[in-house]
């Protein structure tokens, strides 16, 4: 995982924390989420990603986004490089 994925999943974990519930430990980067997040609660994480990073997931975007890594390197495609965490900007392709 590189520095500026580790920062997006970092910042989808504390997403994941003020958001939801979870019964034990935050699913891990690589885990897929469906086995620990019920379909409301992946609903209210896709929503809180969209709003923090001012992206939009198309649900086939967000289907095969299985993972946090899935996830934050979505979002690293997709979010303006302002709307990612501080210090941590996305590596040139």
């Amino acid at each position: 995982m590189t520095a500026p994925e580790a920062a997006v999943v970092g910042e989808l974990l504390r997403l994941a924390a003020t958001q939801l519930e979870f019964d034990g430990p935050p699913p891990g980067p690589d885990e897929p989420l469906a086995g620990r997040l019920d379909s409301l609660q992946l609903l209210t994480l896709a929503v809180a990603i969209e709003d923090r990073f001012q992206v939009i997931l198309t649900d086939d975007e967000a289907a095969e986004a299985t993972t946090l890594l899935a996830v934050a390197r979505l979002v690293l495609v997709r979010a303006d490089p302002a709307r990612l965490p501080a210090g941590r900007p996305p590596e040139a392709a």
